[in-house]
């Protein structure tokens, strides 16, 4: 017999989907728009950031796991929605152990390579092929931990799923060279939010790739017409050779550059996440964000700055100032009831597939 918390519905662990549950009654004229508020301050998050970042130096990054989840459990912690707080539960002796089984996997493929460039390819290309099942259990692992008030977050999305739309997005992006690589956003933000619930609420995502297209593609043009115009202005033959190109020239290309790192990299980063959560559902419900794309972008933008010139000591507040933009005008015009959410009774997913996504660089955020 299973057992089973007051209120949560038992699914078997080897259904990668939640039962179907009756939807709840809801009328559109009840609906009502609700905010998400954050609640957390820079210097406050300072005290917990430096705290993580020394402890991890001097246990030679084995308090790692321990700083992921105070980090996680701060954040969630402090935003609110409809008079609740969110959590994370993870636990870090769990991620700890897969974070031990990942540097071993990392420093036996780098030993490999010093010895054998075979073995070290052969190693390279099961990990690469493992990313899909990686990603998947990183989502997985993470709903699982993540709670609001009573209720559990849920992934059923199949690792069949996530091979399917992962070879299909690089197949898209290296047969196009790489100009339809939005696409590949596209259908990842697709296979994520199509197999999330909120409890027995799924999450949806109603937008077409052309949305993630042209979230890339215009920022983009209009760079490359201020970059023609720049190049024009100073009189620069882009066939020119490097040693015949001045010092005038030099700084038109350092303005590129720089327009390019901290404003085109994240005005683009904000177009797709405005494009993501202004056409995302859950349930009956539907959110919506009034971000600014420009407003988005500077934020973003200064808070690489802020980080260079502080050598990271500002690090704390830009992670505040960005979540609390994002937070702060996130709405969601609820039809069905939070006070009705059900929880469903999941496995305890294993938190190894995270940890050799961070060891491996794999940034695999929503």
């Amino acid at each position: 017999m299973q057992n089973t918390e007051p209120g949560i519905i038992p699914v078997d662990p080897s259904v990668t989907t939640p039962p179907v549950i009756p939807s709840f009654t809801h009328s559109s004229g009840n609906a009502k728009t609700l905010g998400f508020k954050f609640y957390g301050s820079a210097s406050e998050y300072f005290g917990i950031w430096i705290v993580n970042i020394l402890l991890t130096i001097v246990t030679l990054s084995l308090y790692a796991p321990w700083a992921k989840v105070r980090r996680l459990r701060y954040f969630y912690g402090n935003t609110e929605f409809y008079n609740r707080k969110f959590d994370f539960t993870g636990i870090p002796r769990k991620i700890l152990i897969g974070r031990l089984i990942a540097i071993g996997l990392y420093i036996g493929i780098s030993l490999a390579a010093g010895y054998s460039p075979k073995i070290a390819g052969i190693g390279a290309l099961l990990i690469y092929l493992a990313v899909p099942w990686l990603l998947r259990a990183t989502i997985r692992f993470t709903a699982r931990n993540s709670k609001y008030g009573n209720s559990r977050f849920y992934f059923g999305g199949s690792t069949l799923k996530a091979y399917i739309v992962f070879f299909l997005a690089l197949l898209l992006t290296i047969v196009t060279l790489g100009l339809f690589f939005p696409v590949a956003i596209w259908l990842y933000k697709r296979y994520t939010f199509n197999h999330l619930f909120a409890g027995q609420l799924p999450f949806t995502i109603h937008t077409r790739w052309t949305t993630f297209m042209g979230a890339v593609y215009l920022p983009l043009l209009a760079f490359i017409i201020i970059v023609v115009a720049l190049v024009a202005v100073s009189g620069i033959s882009m066939s020119s050779g490097l040693e015949t190109i001045g010092s005038g020239a030099m700084a038109v290309f350092g303005l590129i550059y720089t327009l390019a790192i901290f404003f085109l990299f994240p005005l683009i980063a904000a177009r797709i996440y405005i494009a993501t959560w202004k056409n995302v559902t859950l349930g009956n419900s539907k959110f919506d964000t009034s971000c600014n794309q420009w407003r988005y972008a500077w934020i973003e933008g200064t808070n690489i700055l802020a980080r260079i010139v502080s050598v990271g000591f500002l690090s704390p507040w830009a992670a505040v100032r960005s979540y609390r933009y994002k937070v702060d005008n996130l709405t969601l015009n609820m039809v069905d009831d939070p006070d009705q959410l059900y929880n469903i009774a999941q496995q305890d997913h294993s938190a190894l597939a995270e940890e050799i996504s961070d060891i491996f660089d794999l940034d695999i955020s929503l």
